[in-house]
């Protein structure tokens, strides 16, 4: 099963992501354990796309037998993700390695400007 919507313009992209990625896994009987992970990782993954990308940005759901792919999608910079050590002071840099360990895997591909950044939580034991 795949779900995808346009997510909106600015940093409430966040809030939306949370509200899909529930609705659908919620929806579909995932644990509440394995929820609040893919939701946590959506909304980051939403949040960095609105701070670093330009829109459109997208969201993608793709359930799969014990996993889901989050993917988020932008306009992106030229550049590719970095995956940040951040220092206590920062109130940055802490997104992606939070994406990063809640992840089985993760990465990121281009698609013409369109960058997609993709996440892979478990959903079952």
């Amino acid at each position: 099963m795949t779900n995808e919507w346009v997510l909106p313009e600015d940093l409430s992209a966040a809030a939306a992501a949370r509200v899909h990625v529930t609705d659908v896994l919620t929806a579909a009987g995932v644990s509440s354990e394995h929820l609040d992970d893919a939701v946590l990782v959506a909304s980051e993954l939403a949040a960095n796309a609105a701070r670093h990308g330009r829109p459109p940005f997208s969201l993608q759901i793709r359930l799969l037998d014990d996993h889901v792919r989050i993917t988020v999608s932008n306009e992106g910079e030229p550049s590719d993700p970095r995956i940040l050590v951040a220092d206590v002071q920062s109130g940055h840099g802490r997104g992606l390695p939070l994406v990063k360990s809640l992840s089985r895997t993760m990465g990121w591909s281009r698609s013409g400007v369109r960058l997609n950044v993709w996440a892979d939580v478990n959903v079952a034991d």
